[in-house]
């Protein structure tokens, strides 16, 4: 058994650190770098699994669809049998039968016996995780709560109990997954080590840093910030800024956005700001918003919504239809509901029920994420009444693009990168003289 995990400030970073480093298992690990952080990759698919699983009740969830969705995860029927589901059962994630070598029975404790995050870290410990691995993780965790140098990243991992040679050899995988980043200052003629993650830090507040920016860079990024933690989900090209300066902030992780593309061939795609993750309202969570399933649901009915064409039938009012979802447990019968919601059960977030006409029901499996996502909705939106909610939508959604695999896909913005490293190297000044706990799991 993997036994008890204390749940304080640094196991939920180290937690969540977990869960940002599986973000990046997007199949563009090196192959070299992704066999070093095998037991990493694998407690992340494990949980993102679990997740999947949380909320459905006793006779849903059979050993069939607790099957499919492994698959979904990445998960193959043989490593599920012998690795994923031993590992979640010792840290008491879940509990499980086999008969004749096949899945016969299987229950969920996500976010029961402790939170996601620690329970991320008991799946981890029941692995076998070699000391590197550990020394990623913690490097992924040091990030991703403050910017510091090389050299001082480097002393921190040390001061953990990592030798000099572990702490090097973790600090770069980290860097080759990419879930860590490096900037050049040319003040200190050293690199400094940073996380796209570190915005949301509950010991650094973006207006903090912002506030001591000059006016120019201040209010360049100001207006943008304000305006994504105002109305998330909003769509890209409500913001008025420069492009290039936009995409240098999704860059960094000062924005998160993310893109729904329709199923159709030559079909349209939309991408939604959202702003970054802020671990004290994560960690009044049982789940994580690290795993992305609010910021898929919104955008997920957002484009229903914005690109639907007149006639064709589409959602309405986002906020209508959302609220109905959530006071009643299910919305329809519509015929759209059958084929156009399929990336949301993926995620194990709502559940289609086929009605014996050919239409379909779609029903709320996970309340606090049809909860959340209505008070986004009603930030970005208004709360708009009096209409009947359509769960219609012209083009089946039929991939979902991850603020880390956004990322990934913008290049050097050149001059315009210059604003946000600045903030990058500012932010670490602030940062660089607080007091912190530090714990080698």
């Amino acid at each position: 058994m993997a036994g008890p995990v204390k749940v304080d400030a640094v196991t939920r970073r180290l937690g969540r650190a977990v869960v940002f480093i599986h973000q990046h298992d997007n199949g563009q690990i090196p192959q070299d770098v992704a066999v070093e952080i095998e037991a990493l990759l694998a407690a992340g698919r494990a949980m993102d699994f679990a997740a999947r699983l949380k909320n459905f009740a006793p006779d849903q969830l059979t050993p069939a669809v607790a099957t499919e969705f492994a698959k979904q995860a990445g998960i193959g029927a043989n490593a599920l049998i012998a690795s994923i589901l031993p590992a979640l059962k010792a840290a008491d994630v879940l509990d499980y039968q086999i008969a004749d070598d096949r899945l016969a029975s299987v229950e969920e404790y996500v976010g029961v016996t402790a939170p996601l995050l620690a329970q991320s870290i008991a799946v981890l410990q029941a692995m076998r995780v070699e000391a590197h691995e550990l020394a990623v993780l913690n490097s992924v965790e040091i990030a991703s709560w403050a910017p510091l140098t090389e050299r001082h990243h480097m002393d921190q991992l040390i001061g953990r109990g990592f030798d000099e040679h572990t702490s090097r050899h973790g600090y770069r995988l980290a860097l080759a997954i990419g879930v860590n980043q490096r900037v050049r200052s040319t003040d200190l003629n050293e690199d400094v080590v940073f996380s796209p993650y570190v915005w949301g830090t509950e010991q650094i507040t973006i207006a903090k840093f912002l506030g001591s920016l000059p006016s120019s860079e201040r209010d360049v990024m100001l207006g943008i910030c304000e305006q994504a933690s105002q109305r998330p989900g909003l769509g890209i090209d409500a913001y008025a800024s420069d492009r290039a300066v936009l995409n240098s902030a999704r860059k960094v992780g000062l924005l998160q956005a993310t893109t729904v593309k329709s199923s159709a061939a030559g079909g349209s795609q939309q991408t939604y700001v959202f702003s970054p993750l802020l671990e004290s309202e994560d960690d009044k969570l049982k789940t994580t918003e690290a795993l992305h399933q609010r910021k898929q649901f919104i955008a997920h009915i957002l484009f229903g919504h914005e690109k639907a064409k007149a006639g064709g039938g589409r959602i309405i009012s986002p906020v209508v239809l959302v609220r109905a979802l959530y006071n009643r447990g299910q919305v329809g019968p519509a015929t759209n509901i059958g084929t156009d919601y399929h990336l949301l059960e993926a995620q194990g977030i709502v559940s289609v029920d086929p009605d014996s006409d050919g239409r379909a029901f779609l029903r709320m499996v996970k309340p606090e994420i049809v909860r959340d996502g209505l008070d986004w909705l009603e930030r970005t939106s208004g709360a708009v009444t009096g209409e009947a909610p359509s769960a219609k939508l012209v083009q089946s959604p039929g991939a979902f693009v991850t603020p880390e695999q956004d990322r990934a896909t913008i290049g050097d913005q050149g001059a315009a990168d210059e604003v946000t490293r600045s903030m990058v190297l500012r932010l670490r000044e602030e940062v660089r003289s607080a007091t912190r706990q530090d714990r080698v799991i």
